[in-house]
């Protein structure tokens, strides 16, 4: 076998290869996004824990892919542990501010004040003027107990819709709480709760 024919054969096997490995990269994320809407969090798990997972995606993606399976499980250690090793993986700017702002997202819940103002404080230096002016006013009302963006949230729910509208919502009954208005909390607690049950219903 001459070296034309020998070339033309390690092209043919190397473009096999590489069709094979996208066919499975796309059969893989299906698996995932199919389990992850189900909510069969072990059988992603499985898919995850494969070796061709890991072979198919960087690092990254299979770290993030995995956050949103402990966030799912409410598995707080998991979850700061993911995050974490995360801030070790190589990664892009754009991939920097994805995981910045899941990390807040979650130090917020967990009422991780020094975190979340870690990863704010990188949001404010690298986000978009919106997503730094939600994620600044989620810090004040969740973990600094403010109550001044009321009327700035009131003004934005006359034009808010779905998630948005349950999201100000939520906002707004906690900033009510903060400032001892209990009543109002109330009301918008309960219409937030009315407007995430009405978009599980439809989806």
């Amino acid at each position: 076998m001459d070296m034309k024919t020998i070339g033309i054969a390690v092209v043919a096997v190397a473009v096999a290869f590489a069709i094979y490995l996208e066919v499975q990269k796309r059969a893989t994320f299906a698996k995932l996004e199919a389990y992850l809407r189900e909510g069969d969090i072990e059988s992603y798990l499985k898919v995850l824990d494969r070796p061709l997972t890991g072979m198919l995606y960087p690092k990254y993606n299979v770290l993030f892919m995995r956050l949103n399976a402990t966030l799912a499980l409410d598995d707080t250690e998991a979850s700061a542990r993911i995050i974490r090793e995360m801030g070790s993986v190589k990664m892009n700017e754009e991939q920097a501010i994805a995981l910045a702002v899941k990390a807040f997202a979650f130090y917020v819940e967990i009422e991780d004040e020094p975190h979340a103002r870690e990863a704010l404080a990188y949001l404010e230096v690298h986000g978009n003027p919106e997503m730094v002016r939600d994620a600044r006013r989620t810090y004040e009302v969740f973990l600094k107990s403010s109550y001044s963006y009321i009327d700035e949230m009131e003004r934005a729910l006359t034009k808010a819709e779905g998630m948005d509208e349950a999201l100000l919502c939520q906002m707004l009954s906690v900033s009510y709480e903060n400032k001892g208005d209990g009543a109002r909390a109330a009301s918008y607690r309960v219409r937030a709760e009315r407007l995430v049950d009405a978009a599980m219903a439809n989806e």
